[in-house]
């Protein structure tokens, strides 16, 4: 096993995903043809959860730079790989309920970040790659019918 701090580059590298994955949710439910197909409530929960997302990239900067994951089985280029993976899966979901399962995820995984906390971010690095896999096998099985 081995230890990871996560330098200012790489922290900066991780927010402009989580930024990236804000704009393309902020994208599609703004989207002419999204929107009024969107109910209410959902749409509520995606502008919350889009404002969440940008929120979180800018904090991780500041609360990630020079955090030690000990015994990370995952490198920073996996976390920047899963969530580069996890925006282009949200420019592309067309199901709100899968849109915020990866969303969440995404949320989830920048909140364990900072506490270097290696079993947890492995954890929420799974979670966000299930979900966002998930989304995928969805599109995959609608493309067929």
């Amino acid at each position: 096993m081995s230890n990871i701090t996560l330098s200012a580059d790489d922290a900066l590298k991780l927010s402009a995903q989580f930024r990236n994955a804000s704009t393309a949710l902020g994208d599609y439910l703004y989207a002419p043809e999204n929107w009024p197909k969107i109910p209410e409530k959902d749409r509520a929960t995606l502008q919350s959860l889009e404002v969440t997302l940008l929120n979180v990239a800018s904090d991780l900067v500041t609360r990630a730079v020079g955090v030690i994951i000990q015994d990370a089985e995952q490198s920073v280029a996996d976390l920047v790989a899963a969530t580069d993976h996890a925006r282009d899966v949200i420019k592309t979901i067309d199901n709100v309920t899968r849109t915020i399962t990866v969303v969440t995820a995404m949320i989830g995984l920048a909140a364990v970040i900072p506490t270097g906390d290696a079993g947890a971010i492995f954890a929420a690095l799974k979670n966000l790659q299930s979900a966002a896999k998930g989304e995928q096998t969805a599109k995959a099985r609608k493309a067929k019918t």
